[in-house]
């Protein structure tokens, strides 16, 4: 494991993030709320996912997830270690495209969603041929993974159109049990919108040394006619148009789930060796996508990612399947590497007991993760802190931070929410506690809001988006990405 420093350092009476003083070098030179992202906490959130994967099977590739955070700045410092990135647009090909030009570095680009424009696809046929040709960039390279039956029909007819024989990769849904109060974001299981489902279980469950497969595998109660994995895979293995390289998977996002990793890895590798029988190829690829969890909580004990690459690399060796393995990852590589500095603007008492204060951001424009997936970011007072040994704030002044608008869905805890399997809550709604009260003019850090955020920046209620300030490790350390507007 990569072994870092804490971002958060104590200097006198305030707190620095990444050796800045967050009151006088940030927040009085370009206001607040704003994101201020660590170049270091990027690079270390890198290295460990590599060392993590490649210590457990050395044929990993580690691929950027662009959608999480698609700010160009911040790409360029994930390009200087990663040489693959994962896109789901043509806004986001275009951005990747800019960081190849000013790089001059050649980069593999992976296209995953369910549908793909005409402008699009020709884009990336002819994108390693005209980086090369009109800027000398090579060599560059486009992957394609098909996601259902007409979207493997569209790809193949602009694929015979331009003449160009693109690699691709089919999205496998390995149709596994989850259960949605833990992982909302879900993507492998029967009901996905997203790829294509195994159609027959049958021949998995019979190569499968697990006992208790059939409980969490099951068969499917209505079988497609044309997009299931199978079906799929043979008419693109025929097509003179397509190059079929391998199979891709993704299991979800924020999986906190060690069991369900299990098992999805467990499936598509034994899936990936019975098709490549079947097709008599050799498959190369194995993208298994992303959900690589984060700790956003204290209270919470996700798995490390050395534990899920373990269990990857156990699952790999069983099957007796070598491909070199793509690793999608956004959430766990930008997540840490950032906070929101925000300033409160006025408190007030709250009839139930403890205390309000009135933040300058708001969780609807900001935060959007706390109101869709219910997440706890915690929070750190920056400012006047009281000296070391002074006591906590006793409970009965607890603390709720609450956004500008006028919404009462605007507040930084999210509501309650228990698990209807266990009756425990999953995320407990708790009020804030800090070194001494709250006053005006008080700077407040909410921590690990580097994924998910800076691409949901909206003006609701018209206030304006925040700015965003990179810390790079060389002088001039402190460089803004984007003003206030």
């Amino acid at each position: 494991m990569v072994e870092t420093k804490s971002l958060f350092q104590r200097e006198n009476d305030h707190l620095l993030f990444d050796d800045i003083n967050l009151e006088k070098e940030i927040a009085k030179v370009y206001g607040t709320p704003l994101y201020i992202f660590s170049e270091s906490q990027l690079n270390n959130n890198i290295s460990r996912i590599q060392q993590a994967f490649q210590k457990c099977y050395s044929n990993s590739i580690i691929a950027y997830s662009v959608k999480n955070n698609m700010i160009k700045g911040i790409l360029k410092v994930i390009a200087n270690e990663l040489e693959h990135f994962e896109i789901t647009s043509l806004g986001e090909f275009r951005i990747v495209e800019q960081v190849i030009k000013e790089h001059k570095k050649p980069l593999t680009i992976i296209q995953t969603n369910l549908y793909k424009s005409d402008q699009l696809i020709e884009k990336l046929l002819y994108f390693p041929e005209l980086m090369e040709r009109k800027f000398s960039i090579a060599p560059c390279e486009s992957i394609l993974a098909i996601d259902s039956y007409q979207d493997f029909q569209r790809v193949e007819q602009i694929a015979q159109k331009t003449n160009k024989k693109p690699k691709v990769i089919v999205r496998v849904n390995p149709g596994i049990k989850m259960a949605l109060e833990e992982t909302i974001f879900a993507s492998a299981i029967p009901s996905s919108k997203c790829g294509l489902i195994i159609k027959d279980t049958q021949p998995i469950i019979e190569a499968s040394d697990d006992p208790t497969i059939s409980s969490w595998l099951s068969k499917r109660k209505a079988p497609p006619k044309k997009d299931f994995a199978e079906k799929v895979l043979h008419e693109i293995n025929d097509s003179p148009h397509l190059n079929l390289v391998g199979l891709h998977g993704h299991l979800g996002s924020q999986v906190t789930n060690l069991d369900y990793f299990q098992h999805f890895f467990h499936v598509i590798a034994i899936f990936y060796r019975e098709m490549q029988e079947k097709l008599g190829k050799q498959l190369s690829i194995l993208d298994l996508g992303g959900g690589y969890p984060v700790t956003y909580s204290s209270s919470a004990s996700p798995p490390s990612i050395e534990q899920i690459a373990e269990t990857l690399s156990s699952e790999l060796q069983k099957t007796s399947i070598y491909p070199q393995l793509f690793i999608e990852s956004g959430r766990f590589i930008t997540a840490s590497a950032a906070i929101l500095l925000s300033k409160v603007l006025i408190t007030k008492e709250n009839p139930m007991g403890g205390k309000i204060a009135i933040m300058d951001f708001s969780v609807y424009s900001d935060l959007l993760d706390v109101l869709v997936a219910q997440w706890t970011f915690e929070s750190q007072l920056v400012t006047n802190l009281p000296q070391q040994n002074t006591k906590k704030t006793q409970k009965a002044n607890d603390w709720q931070l609450v956004g500008i608008t006028n919404d009462t869905m605007d507040r930084l805890n999210p509501r309650k929410i228990t698990c209807q399997a266990c009756g425990e809550p999953i995320n407990p709604s708790k009020e804030r506690s800090f070194p001494r009260d709250l006053k005006p003019g008080d700077l407040i850090a909410i921590k690990n809001t580097g994924a998910y955020t800076t691409c949901f920046n909206s003006n609701y209620c018209g206030k304006p988006k925040p700015a965003i300030i990179l810390l790079y490790k060389q002088k001039p350390r402190i460089t803004p990405l984007r003003l206030c507007y």
